[in-house]
């Protein structure tokens, strides 16, 4: 068995372990590849060929393919680190985003106020208005 295989069953069993898949069944349904190809390579009658590495490379971001293929680093992607995110900024903006939110729905309720006004509706009072004369024409 050769060094990718190996990595491709360490991955193979860390989604086991994380629940992530169940059994070999559902790793080569969410790879694309055979049932029976998957349980091979478990029984380590065979080794990983291209089209199962590929497609678990393109299936799980999460997995490094550096990592996958020839050994270098982590076998996980390093998730973005939190450090460069400025939270301050980031609820600063949110704010503004809500607070503009806000504004557009009091100018849109304002707006729905003078069309009823405009039009005799009492305010808490809606109705279907019925089809003109002409509509009922056609």
């Amino acid at each position: 068995m050769n060094d990718i295989t190996i990595r491709f069953l360490e991955f193979y069993n860390y989604l086991k372990s994380e629940n992530i898949i169940h059994s070999p069944k559902a790793f080569a349904n969410e790879i694309n590849v055979s049932t029976s190809l998957i349980t091979e390579i478990c029984k380590k009658r065979t080794n990983a060929g291209i089209t199962p590495i590929q497609n678990t490379i393109a299936r799980f971001e999460e997995l490094s393919p550096e990592w996958l293929i020839i050994g270098k680093g982590e076998m996980l992607k390093k998730p973005l680190s939190s450090d460069n995110i400025n939270f301050k900024d980031l609820a600063e903006s949110r704010k503004e985003i809500i607070d503009l939110l806000k504004e557009k729905l009091q100018n849109t309720e304002n707006e729905l106020s003078e069309l009823k006004k405009e039009y005799k509706i009492p305010e808490n009072n809606l109705y279907v208005a019925e089809p003109s004369e002409e509509l009922n024409k056609k």
